[in-house]
């Protein structure tokens, strides 16, 4: 038993089952009572219909000056606990107390927003992860029931924004994945020297200072050691890690089956792992760029999520158009060059040197990576 009030935006009535039960019983009393014509009967009759008629009208005043909004919540990583909730706003004059249902494609969760004092905003938050990666949306409704639960008046909130849920990242071990794409630099197996010295760890010459137990025999200064008669080691400043380009194809075949799904996603939980690593260990910007979704350059963690949001619902497919040179916007020449993808030995790191005229080194999640240690499948 339903009845709607308004446009498609405005309040809507419905009978709870407590407002169900009491009708029934008005209406049974009701017929009895006229059937013997019992005077004083009918009138609690009509003082219990007047009731549901007055918690209608109260219960739509009470929405009426309330509105509801999801919290925006930055990028995710699938399983990762975070607060996720909506913000309720009192237009009265006086508190009032409205309970809020945010009805996401991940599930419906409910707040009591509690005597939200006039002209004040209330944050309802609640501990949630989510375990899959996407976009989860969908409406923000404002419920109350004031004051006696026999009629709900529904109001649709903003539901504008959305939860943004990234691939679960694995484990990555940062010095071997360092070692890896100084040997993979040149996309097909050849160590490149250029990389080698981008990635060492010394850089300028800061100054000399005497001989420690330990030190390489190819930094001592020997014209220094000659002047003072004694071991002069060179002493180097500490050289930037290089930036990261990192390329992701997210290939499945025209027809994919759970197994090339599968795969797809391993293969977007491999590129999180290695941007955030390489981030959080290094230091340095990464660039990402997961081609026809979108480009962008992070210089700090709360970037680089915004940066892998288009891998939170890249769907995948057949075929991908290498990017130009002018996507990358002049950082090929900093540093390492990574494409990784959902299939062994992929022509697209092929298509992407030609297109930048750059090399690249493609992993994919069936390499042996013995720096790599995947998500746990719940």
């Amino acid at each position: 038993m339903k009845r709607t009030e308004g446009t498609a935006d405005g309040p809507h009535l419905q009978f709870t089952p407590a407002g169900v039960a009491w009708l029934g019983v008005a209406l049974v009393v009701g017929a009895v009572a006229w059937y013997k014509s019992i005077n004083l009967v009918l009138l609690i009759v009509y003082v219990m219909i007047a009731l549901v008629v007055l918690n209608g009208i109260l219960a739509r005043i009470n929405v009426r000056r309330a509105s509801a909004k999801r919290l925006a919540v930055g990028p995710l990583f699938a399983g990762e606990r975070s607060e996720y909730g909506v913000r309720v706003t009192n237009h009265a004059t006086r508190a009032m107390t409205v309970s809020v249902e945010d009805r996401s494609t991940a599930g419906t969760t409910n707040f009591l927003a509690y005597r939200v004092p006039a002209a004040r905003s209330l944050d309802c938050t609640a501990s949630r992860a989510f375990p899959t990666r996407g976009r989860f949306g969908g409406p923000v409704a404002l419920l109350s029931s004031f004051p006696f639960g026999f009629v709900t008046c529904q109001l649709p909130g903003d539901a504008t924004d959305e939860v943004v849920v990234l691939p679960t990242p694995g484990i990555a071990e940062p010095d071997g994945l360092r070692r890896w794409v100084a040997r993979q630099a040149g996309g097909d197996g050849r160590a490149r020297k250029v990389l080698r010295r981008v990635t060492t760890d010394r850089a300028e010459v800061r100054g000399v200072r005497a001989y420690r137990p330990g030190d390489p025999i190819r930094d001592i200064h020997w014209r220094t050691t000659a002047r003072r008669g004694e071991p002069m080691v060179r002493e180097y400043d500490t050289a930037p890690s290089p930036e990261l380009v990192l390329v992701v194809e997210a290939w499945v075949p025209p027809t994919p089956t759970p197994a090339d799904r599968a795969r797809l996603e391993a293969a977007l939980s491999l590129a999180v792992t290695i941007a955030v690593t390489w981030r959080h260990a290094f230091d340095s910007p990464v660039t990402v760029v997961v081609p026809g979704h979108g480009a962008g350059t992070a210089h700090s963690a709360e970037e680089l999520r915004e940066v892998l949001a288009p891998l939170a619902d890249v769907p995948g497919g057949p075929e991908h158009e290498a990017p130009t040179a002018s996507v990358f916007g002049g950082r090929l020449a900093r540093g390492a060059r990574v494409v990784v993808s959902s299939r062994p030995d992929t022509p697209f790191a092929g298509a992407l040197a030609r297109a930048t005229g750059k090399p690249f080194a493609a992993v994919c999640p069936a390499d042996r990576l013995p720096w790599y240690q995947p998500p746990k499948v719940p």
